[in-house]
């Protein structure tokens, strides 16, 4: 059940990715945005995508905390995951530059390591099952 769990969030994570790379690039390459503020854009982005997959695909089966609140929290682990994503980012763009395919084997690397904590903040505090096990035994 477990395994199952985190391979959801992975594929939810994967799509979340897409939306990141899309967005990051269109932010480069289309707006000439600097490398710092289409990451910020993008991951705004990508973050909603995933806490919207994640709401209806891998955490499904737990109860509906209100879509704000339950944003809020989804958004605020995001942030604490974001920052060892970013800092890894910036670290590979100071030894890899920023040309070419630099930018995003950053944000591949970065993305990887906010990963792992995003799960456990997911599983243990956003998407808590709590509710579920109260209302189950009544």
């Amino acid at each position: 059940m477990f395994s199952q769990k985190i391979m959801k969030f992975a594929m939810v994570g994967g799509l979340g990715f897409v939306v990141d790379t899309i967005v990051f690039s269109l932010a480069i390459y289309v707006l000439r945005t600097d490398l710092l503020t289409a990451r910020v854009v993008s991951f705004i982005l990508a973050a909603t995508t995933t806490w919207l997959g994640n709401r209806l695909f891998t955490f499904s089966e737990r109860e509906k905390e209100d879509k704000i609140k339950q944003w809020s929290k989804f958004f605020f682990s995001a942030l604490i995951s974001a920052m060892p994503n970013f800092a890894v980012f910036q670290v590979t763009i100071y030894f890899l530059g920023s040309s070419g395919l630099a930018p995003f084997i950053a944000l591949v690397l970065g993305v990887l390591t906010g990963m792992f904590s995003n799960f456990t903040l997911s599983h243990l505090w956003v998407f808590n099952e709590k509710n579920i096990e109260t209302k189950a035994s009544y």
